[in-house]
């Protein structure tokens, strides 16, 4: 007689796989694994804080997505493997088993959790290999549009009112030293790292909010919010403590849904973000701006597709296509991508194994970058040179970072660590060093003007270096006196003149008077009559003792420019006269100076 045993089995092993379907994968197998499958809770539950915490996008371009579904499946292999192993054990042990033993094929859902995964490495490997310069050098030297310019002609001509000296480490240190003067506020906040630079309303500014000072501090304030953001004219060092239309509820020291990053995760999931900066609009409202990514090529470069806002004082999230994005945003694309896109346009411009080989034409970006407040808009700005000579620059790039427009200018100039390092032995005893430097047109002639630090980090001296030649350094105390130098050496005269018959003189009394800065000298705004009146603290050295109600004689021009103080506020000896010891007028004039010195005494008093 025909043993039909092993064929009935068999037959029902196929039976059963013929109406296999997807809803059977993830069911129990069978009754004694039923005890190990409650794992999958705590699986859900670990999901779950890990999103929360680590914030992945979900978007295929995103690592971290990918990494978190690898982890999944991995997770959910081993659950499975030890529900089917334990339910095999318990059949074993009954024997139950119909002799087969440990003899197990491996199941349908085994596979659909493992094959993927090769194939995806695969896909992965494949397309990074098409989508490479290797085959695409046009594409990647393309992804940014540089325009080609005479330096004399279109360069913008420099505004002594805008050259921003203060940079990120300056501007901590006057921000920090602000805030440490105001103890009820230093005893509950910090000054973040934030300090991005922006244009607001056409100044340059360094702006970093406040900070819960740690967690028990934000128990105590975080219902009310942080009350003040900072704000350090780079051009003066001026700082002030802005006080926003409502206090500032979403930052990177808020908690839980109110986290700046969490925030913008949950409203926007699917989204590839930048590291959300800090900005505020001309008014002064401040915000997080994250710029959003896709790529250029399928999974390899990132690609600028728009930004998302976020108001930090009610929480409003507004996502903007790269057509609509508002005038007062100053940075969406950051320096490091436009770093990187410019060297990718420097090497693949004639070819990917011309950069290898021939190298003929292959240039790249400086290591090193500043940033130029031009009207509304900030620009990054950084030096261009051949990989084969790397003494000096072959020309400058100018980069809008609202727009991504860039503008080449061939100029044969040298490099800028080389300006740093001949500003640095022009004053050799000293041991300063310097900061990466500015580009200026000044006449039309190419400048770097940069600042030389002691080994504290506080301002010395502020160095003048000829670009084209590099050994021609001007030094001074102040960027007053600088400027003047460089004038009166290379007859740079002033071109503002006074037209005698146009002045008026004018008694009345102040209505108000305020005090600002403009090309490093203090300048008084005052209103006689209903009339504004500008006058220059050179005008006499008491401007700073007028007081609202004080009578006050001058003589001003129709554009309201004063030229002279007369009367109780006149100079008493007909000349500025100079209050701080041991210095000439034009450095007392310096407000940068001023407040830098004012650090260098707080840092002297902790010693």
């Amino acid at each position: 007689m025909k043993d039909v045993t092993n064929s009935s089995r068999t037959k029902r092993f196929k039976m059963n796989h013929e109406n296999f379907s997807f809803k059977d994968i993830f069911q129990k197998s069978d009754k004694y694994g039923t005890k190990i499958r409650w794992l999958y809770l705590v699986l859900a539950i670990g999901v779950t804080i890990y999103y929360y915490v680590a914030l992945p996008a979900i978007h295929y371009a995103a690592p971290e997505f990918w990494m978190m579904l690898f982890v999944i499946t991995l997770i959910v292999i081993i659950i499975e493997s030890l529900a089917d192993g334990m339910g095999l054990y318990d059949q074993v042990k009954a024997g139950t088993d119909g002799g087969k033993g440990f003899k197990w094929k491996l199941p349908l859902k085994y596979k659909l959790l493992i094959y993927p995964w090769p194939i995806l490495l695969l896909v992965a490997f494949v397309s990074n290999l098409i989508f490479s310069p290797i085959f695409m050098a046009d594409s990647f030297a393309n992804m940014i549009k540089i325009e080609t310019k005479d330096f004399s002609k279109d360069f913008p001509e420099t505004d002594m009112d805008h050259i921003t000296l203060v940079d990120r480490d300056t501007a901590e240190r006057l921000g920090d030293r602000q805030l440490g003067a105001l103890t009820e506020l230093v005893s509950q906040f910090e000054a973040a790292d934030d300090y991005t630079q922006i244009s607001k309303a056409g100044q340059p500014f360094r702006v970093s909010p406040l900070e819960y000072a740690g967690f028990f501090k934000w128990l105590n304030n975080f219902s009310k919010g942080i009350p003040n953001y900072i704000q350090v004219d780079n051009v003066t060092g001026k700082v002030t403590l802005e006080k926003p239309a409502q206090p500032i509820k979403y930052s990177y020291s808020d908690m839980f849904n109110r986290n700046v990053l969490r925030k913008l995760r949950f409203a926007y999931p699917f989204k590839m973000f930048s590291h959300p900066s800090f900005e505020v609009d001309d008014e002064g409202n401040p915000f997080y701006i994250a710029t959003t990514y896709g790529r250029h090529f399928f999974l390899k470069e990132p690609k600028v597709t728009g930004l998302v806002t976020l108001n930090a004082m009610t929480g409003a999230t507004q996502y903007y296509p790269l057509n609509e994005i508002p005038s007062w945003v100053d940075r969406v694309y950051s320096s490091d991508l436009l770093m990187h896109q410019l060297e990718m346009h420097g090497h693949y411009s004639n070819g990917f194994f011309n950069s290898l080989f021939a190298k003929n034409g292959v240039t790249e970006p400086t290591k090193g970058y500043n940033y130029l407040a031009i009207g509304d808009d900030l620009y990054m700005y950084t030096g261009i040179t051949s990989v084969v000579a790397d003494e000096s620059n072959i020309g400058f790039v100018l980069v809008n970072m609202r727009t991504k427009e860039a503008s080449m200018y061939p100029l044969t100039a040298a490099e800028e660590f080389s300006a740093m390092a001949s500003a640095e032995g022009s004053l050799q005893e000293k041991s300063y060093t310097a900061t990466f430097p500015l580009l200026i047109n000044v006449g039309g002639d190419p400048l770097y003007i940069l600042t030389l630090k002691d080994n504290s980090g506080l301002i010395k001296q502020y160095a003048l270096v000829d670009a084209q030649d590099y050994q021609e350094v001007y030094t001074a105390p102040s960027v007053k006196k600088l400027l003047a130098d460089y004038a009166a050496t290379n007859q740079i005269e002033d071109a503002k003149v006074v037209d005698e018959s146009s002045l008026e003189t004018i008694t009345g009394q102040v209505e108000n008077i305020q005090a600002t800065v403009v090309d490093g000298n203090s300048i008084y705004y005052f209103m006689v009559d209903g009339q504004v009146y500008r006058a220059d603290i050179s005008l006499s050295d008491r401007l700073p003792f007028v007081e609202e109600g004080d009578d006050l004689e001058f003589k001003a021009g129709q554009d309201g420019r004063v030229v002279e103080i007369m009367g109780d506020f006149a100079n008493s000896r007909g000349e500025s006269v100079d209050s701080t010891e041991g210095r000439n007028s034009d450095e007392a004039a310096d407000p940068l100076t001023e407040n830098l010195d004012a650090v260098e005494s707080d840092a002297s008093s902790e010693e």
